[in-house]
C-alpha cells in the first residue's frame, strides 16, 4: 500500500522553555521536564548538529532554512524534528504566530474549516469509488461491516476517559449524555453480521485490521490525555454520509446481500443524524472559554494524524478484504 500523507508541522519550530543539552564527546542528550534522549554523531558532524541545535533553541526558521543552514544533516533532519516533536519538547515560534488565543465557538469554525481542507488533499475515497463504478466485492463490503463493528463495540470503552477529566458541569453533563447515546450501537452490526453467518463466539474473537485498532487507540488517547482534540475528533465520528449510504445499499443489492445485512448499519446513521450527533463537537467546544495558539496547533496536528490514519484504514479494508487469500473474519 502505497500512499502520500500529508504532514502537519512546525511552520518555524522553536524549542519549549526548560530544554537542556548535555554535550559530550561523542554526542548530545537532551532532557525536557522527565523525559530526554540522546544523539550520537561522528567528529565531523558535531559543528552542524550543534548548530542546529542552537538554532532550534533561538526558532524563528522554517524545517527547509535549517537543511540549508546545516546542509550535512538534510536527510536526518526530518527524522531529528519528529523526534523532538513527539516528546513534546518543540512548539511554534510565538513571534510566527499573528493570531492570538480564541474562543471555543471560534475555534470549531476554524477546525471545521481545517478538516475540509485537509480532506481535499487526499484523492477521493477509493471505497466510494468502487461502489459507484460496480467493481465492489461482496467480501469488501461485509469487510467494512466488520471493521465498523469494531468502532462500535469499542466506541462506549473509548469514550469513557472523557468523563473524568471534569471540566464544568455542563461539559460533564453532555459526555455523559453522548456515552449514553452510543451505548449499545454494537448490536445493530451484530444484527448486521448475523444475517451473513458470523455471530456468537465467532464475534468475541474477530480482531480489528492494524489501522482500524490505530483509529480506536486515538480516540482513547486524545480522551484520556487532551481533552481538546477529543472534541473535535468526535465530529470526524459522527459525521453521516448520505452520498456512502446511498451506494452501500445498492451495492449491497447487487451484491445480493440481505436486507438485513445493510439496514442496520443504514440505522445506525439515521441514527446518529435524528440524535444531533454529528453536532457534538460544537455543542462541546461551545463550553470551552479560551483555547490557546499552541493549543490550536497541537489539535490540528492530532486531527491531521487521525484524519490519515482513517484514509490508510479504507484502502487497508479494501486490500485485505478483496484478498482472496486472507482470513476473513480476522479470527485469530
Amino acid at each position: 500500500m502505497s500512499l502520500s500523507l500529508t504532514k502537519v508541522i512546525f511552520q518555524q519550530p522553536i524549542f519549549k522553555e526548560r530544554v537542556f543539552f548535555k554535550f559530550k564527546d561523542t554526542g548530545v542528550e537532551i532532557r525536557y521536564r522527565n523525559q530526554g534522549c540522546s544523539i550520537t554523531f561522528p567528529p565531523e558532524d558535531q559543528k552542524e548538529t550543534t548548530q542546529l541545535l542552537r538554532l532550534l533553541q533561538r526558532g524563528g526558521m522554517s524545517p527547509e532554512q535549517l537543511s540549508q543552514a546545516c546542509p550535512g544533516l538534510r536527510e536526518q533532519l526530518p527524522e531529528l524534528l519528529a523526534e523532538f516533536e513527539c516528546r513534546g519538547m518543540l512548539t511554534e515560534t510565538q513571534r510566527k504566530i499573528i493570531s492570538s488565543g480564541v474562543t471555543g465557538d471560534q475555534f470549531y469554525r476554524e477546525v471545521y474549516r481545517f478538516i475540509e481542507r485537509l480532506k481535499r488533499k487526499f484523492p477521493s475515497s477509493p471505497f466510494c469509488q468502487k461502489m459507484a463504478d460496480g467493481t465492489i466485492s461482496r467480501e469488501q463490503l461485509i469487510g467494512y461491516a466488520l471493521e465498523s463493528y469494531h468502532v462500535t463495540h469499542l466506541c462506549p470503552r473509548l469514550l469513557a476517559p472523557s468523563i473524568a477529566n471534569y471540566e464544568s458541569t455542563a461539559t460533564q453533563k453532555l459526555l455523559q449524555d453522548f456515552f449514553v447515546s452510543e451505548l449499545h450501537h454494537d448490536r445493530l452490526l451484530e444484527n448486521s453480521l448475523k444475517s451473513v453467518g458470523i455471530e456468537g463466539a465467532q464475534l468475541k474473537q474477530i480482531q480489528p485490521l492494524p489501522m482500524t485498532f490505530a483509529v480506536c487507540s486515538a480516540l482513547g488517547v486524545f480522551a484520556q490525555q487532551h481533552p481538546l482534540s477529543f472534541k473535535a475528533a468526535l465530529m470526524l465520528f459522527e459525521q453521516d454520509d448520505k452520498i456512502f449510504h446511498k451506494l452501500y445499499k445498492q451495492q449491497c443489492q447487487s451484491n445480493q446481500l440481505p436486507a438485513e445485512f445493510y439496514q442496520p448499519i443504514l440505522l445506525h446513521g439515521r441514527i446518529n443524524e435524528e440524535g444531533g450527533h454529528e453536532q457534538i463537537t460544537k455543542v462541546l467546544l461551545a463550553e470551552v472559554p479560551y483555547v490557546s495558539p499552541e493549543e490550536q496547533l497541537a489539535v490540528k496536528k492530532n486531527l491531521g494524524m487521525l484524519i490519515e490514519s482513517m484514509v490508510l484504514r479504507t484502502h487497508e479494508i479494501l486490500e485485505y478484504y478483496g484478498n482472496p487469500n486472507q482470513i476473513s473474519p480476522r479470527c485469530f
